[in-house]
This record gives C-alpha cells, sequence and structure tokens, in this order.
C-alpha cells in the first residue's frame, strides 16, 4: 500500500507515535550491532519505549489517630508493576473537610474496622486496574458512595491516592503528573492565605467576622508571615489574660482576641507595623455571611439584633471599612450565597476597586460555576423564554476568587472537571486551594496548588507540627519551580 492509499486516521496515529522515524533507528541500531539474535534485540529496544503499567492488586486499610487523636484510615497498595508484587503506603490521610460530611464509623467508640472492611471490598472490584485509569476507577467509587451515602472515607483517599502511587512508582514529581492533567503552562508561585484570627459564634466570639487571613506573596512570604503571627502572639500574652488569653480554633488559629472587629484589625496592623511588613502582608477578611444573616427577614445581624443591616446597608459598611483600612484588600462571602440581589449590588459597588471578592459557596461545584460563568441564549437554550434567559444572564455572579478546601470533593475527577472547567471558562478566577478541616500530615493540596494557573494556599499559621510539614512542602516547591 503506497502512502497516498493509507487511510487517513492510520496516517495520523502513525505520526502522533512518530512510528517510521522509531522503526527507521530501530533497523539501524541492529544494522550497526549486528547481533546473533536481531529479534531479541528488537524486543529489548521496543521494550524500553514502552510505559510500565502499574497494575491495582489489593487495597487494605490501617485503622489509625490522626493528629486530634480521632481514628483515621491510611491506605496500603499492592501493586503489580515490572513483574513484581509491590506495595505503597499512602502518605494521604482521610480528613473530614467539612461538618456536613457524613463518616463511616461503626460503633459509638468511633471505631473505623467496618470501614475498613468496606475498603477491602471495594479493593476487589477495582482489582486489575491501572493507576492511570482514574476516571474509571473513580466512577466504581462513586457507585458504592451512592449506594452507601455516608460512606466518604471509604471511597476519597482510594481516588486522591491514585497519582501519587503513579508518581511514586514512576519516579516522577507529582507536580509534574499534576501539571500534565491541568496542562498547565506557566508555573507561578502560589500566594499564601494564612488563617490569623478565629471568630463568629463557631468559637462563641462575639466578633463577627469568621476569619482575619494574612496575605503574602515573593520572596520571603513565609518569613513575613511568621514574624506577623509571633507578634500577635506577643499581643495576646501581654494582655490582661496573659497565656490564659492564648487560646487555639482547631488548625492552630488564634481565637480572636478582641470582642470588636476594629479591636482586632488594630492588634493585627500593630504586628504588621512592627514586623515592618506594611507594604509586603495585606490583609483579607472571611465573613461567612450565613453565621449572622437572617433569612426570615433577609436581613443581616452585623452589630444589634434589634437593628438588621439590608444589603444595601452592609455593602456600604463593607465598602467604608475597606477605605478606612486600606490593608483590606479580600472579602469572602460578605453576602450570603442565596442572596443574588446582594451579590449583584456589591460586585458593582467594589468593581473599579483594589479590594477583590471571593466565595466559598457560589462556585462550589460545577453546575454553580456554569450557572454563574455561562451566558445562555435562545439559540443554546431553546427550551428557556427570552424572560428567563434575561433572568437568569442577571444573576450570573462575577467573582475574583474561589476557595475550595481539597477534600469537599468526593474523587480526584471531581475535583478535575470542577477546576478544568473554570480555568478554561475564567481564566482571571484566582483558585484558593484550602487545608482540610481536620489536621493531619497530608500536604497534597500544596501539590494541587502549585500545578494550577492562578492558583492560591490557604492555610493555619505556622505554630503547629502538621503545618510545619505542609510550609517546608510549600518551600521545597518554591525552590523547584525556581
Amino acid at each position: 500500500m503506497s502512502k497516498s492509499q493509507v487511510p487517513p486516521e492510520v496516517k495520523a496515529y502513525i505520526d502522533e507515535y512518530k512510528m517510521e522515524d522509531v522503526i527507521k533507528d530501530a533497523v539501524n541500531t541492529i544494522l550497526s550491532q549486528k547481533p546473533a539474535d536481531p529479534y531479541t534485540t528488537f524486543s529489548q529496544y521496543f521494550g524500553k519505549l514502552s510505559t510500565p503499567v502499574i497494575e491495582l492488586e489489593d487495597i487494605s486499610g490501617l485503622e489509625m489517630l490522626n493528629n486530634e487523636l480521632k481514628t483515621s484510615i491510611q491506605l496500603i497498595f499492592t501493586v503489580q508493576f515490572k513483574n513484581q508484587k509491590l506495595q505503597y503506603k499512602s502518605p494521604l490521610q482521610f480528613s473530614q473537610s467539612y461538618p456536613e460530611q457524613e463518616i463511616f464509623y461503626d460503633d459509638e467508640q468511633k471505631n473505623m474496622k467496618q470501614a475498613i472492611q468496606e475498603i477491602e471490598k471495594v479493593s476487589h472490584q477495582l482489582k486489575g486496574m491501572k493507576s492511570k485509569e482514574q476516571k474509571e476507577v473513580d466512577e466504581i467509587l462513586l457507585k458504592y458512595l451512592s449506594e452507601h451515602p455516608n460512606r466518604i472515607n471509604v471511597i476519597q483517599q482510594i481516588s486522591f491516592s491514585l497519582l501519587p502511587l503513579h508518581a511514586h512508582f514512576m519516579n516522577q514529581r507529582l507536580t509534574q503528573l499534576l501539571r500534565q492533567q491541568f496542562n498547565t503552562q506557566e508555573i507561578k508561585t502560589p500566594k499564601l492565605f494564612v488563617n490569623l484570627l478565629q471568630g463568629s459564634k463557631v468559637v462563641a466570639s462575639k466578633c463577627k467576622i469568621y476569619k482575619f487571613l494574612l496575605i503574602c506573596e515573593g520572596e520571603g512570604a513565609l518569613q513575613k508571615i511568621q514574624n506577623v503571627v509571633n507578634n500577635v502572639k506577643k499581643t495576646i500574652i501581654s494582655g490582661k489574660k496573659g497565656e490564659a488569653g492564648l487560646q487555639f480554633y482547631q488548625d492552630g488559629t488564634f481565637i480572636c482576641p478582641g470582642d470588636t472587629i476594629p479591636d482586632n484589625l488594630k492588634i493585627i496592623e500593630q504586628a504588621i507595623e512592627a514586623a515592618q511588613l506594611k507594604d509586603h502582608v495585606q490583609l483579607g477578611l472571611v465573613w461567612l455571611a450565613e453565621l449572622f444573616y437572617v433569612p426570615e427577614e433577609k436581613k443581616y445581624d452585623l452589630d444589634n439584633p434589634k437593628k438588621l443591616l439590608d444589603a444595601d446597608q452592609l455593602i456600604d459598611y463593607y465598602f467604608k471599612l475597606c477605605q478606612e483600612k486600606p490593608i483590606i484588600v479580600y472579602l469572602e462571602d460578605p453576602i450570603h450565597h442565596t442572596d443574588i440581589v446582594g451579590w449583584t449590588k456589591i460586585t458593582n459597588k467594589f468593581k473599579d476597586s483594589k479590594v477583590k471578592l471571593g466565595s466559598r459557596r457560589l462556585y462550589s461545584n460545577i453546575d454553580k460555576a456554569k450557572k454563574h460563568c455561562e451566558i445562555l441564549s435562545q439559540q443554546t437554550n431553546p427550551e428557556l423564554s427570552e424572560q428567563q434567559i434575561t433572568q437568569m444572564n442577571n444573576e450570573r455572579i462575577h467573582l475574583d476568587y474561589m476557595y475550595k478546601p481539597l477534600y469537599e470533593y468526593n474523587t480526584f475527577t471531581e475535583l478535575y472537571n470542577h477546576l478544568s472547567y473554570l480555568i478554561s471558562k475564567k481564566s482571571s478566577l484566582q483558585i484558593i486551594i484550602g487545608d482540610s478541616l481536620v489536621d493531619t500530615e497530608d500536604s497534597y493540596f500544596v501539590d494541587v496548588a502549585f500545578s494550577l494557573p492562578n492558583s492560591n494556599i490557604n492555610i493555619g499559621p505556622p505554630l503547629k507540627y502538621e503545618k510545619i510539614i505542609k510550609y517546608n512542602k510549600f518551600l521545597k516547591l518554591c525552590h523547584e519551580s525556581d
């Protein structure tokens, strides 16, 4: 068959894998060496070109304690690789990332023996699958989860362990594999969004702000953050309560020492000035407005339950606060996620401001992201009336940032589909990848942040041992990126 007779799809396949060049090179190698057994040499030559396959043989779970002395699970994978049976202990440890997430315990003592038995059952369904078959593995895991809704700890860690497992046996960097997945061309060092003070009724604080964040980027960002954190710690200890005033949230964040927003802002500003970092460290405020939203009134209880604020009054308060405190450059969830009119108003109010707006709720999954990122038309949505299309387009909210804790995703495929969609549809969006709620030594979220364009890292202050491990991963990846 001449070249002109080769079907286009066959020619494309030959070109994709450069088969003509490879075969020519193989023949030239044989002719130059003239081995006694040319076919064995051929086999060895082509064997070097093939990618070794990692095949799942077995997955078992080991019950262990996390850093908060709560029962957790570590996975042990047995795989077939290069004609050997090998084991891989996953560095990922199951971690509940948000309170609504249901975990499978088997008794009042919160043991996970039954969960481990379920992992072994799931393991049988995955036997023989390849480490690169992420999508297919996740489909099996999600089918299991749909049949057993409260067993997230049985499937989540299996899914997120596949890429680290593959990187381990292929002797590749995890970030390299992740960048290939997301097709990331340009690599930037993520900004740090560090939890400093924890307020709100979650910790019985009178201060309505959920979290005060330190924001820093560039060379020496971690050292600058550390200096400010140390100064805040000194200020709290020097107060009336002394060491007793030093209280921490579960991620190591200081619980607000002041009762009011101005009191806590003053402590932070003084700490930044004392470190001589006024031009290097900025401030973000996580409001989590659902904590002070009154749905019956569709108003907000910011200071006084007898003087509720409507969206306009609340937005005016935010705008004035940011004008008075130019150190504030970021507001997260300042409006309740169901208050679309309020969100429309605040995005219009701040559109020319240096203060950026973000949310954990509005773009939290791919369906919500599509609602706010896609412009509808009657051509693409003939089933909708013109009035419906106009209304839905008017409800699109533009965000500068989306915050997402990594393990709010059930599987890696869910994470990939969501983030890939946002990257393709909204290239200007900054994504903040968050650490898990329960502390472990797992630093996988740092690898993910270093693998995305326009990414940032949210983490607790560098005070606890588990956080130091994650900051060390951050420093290591900074060095590798350089």
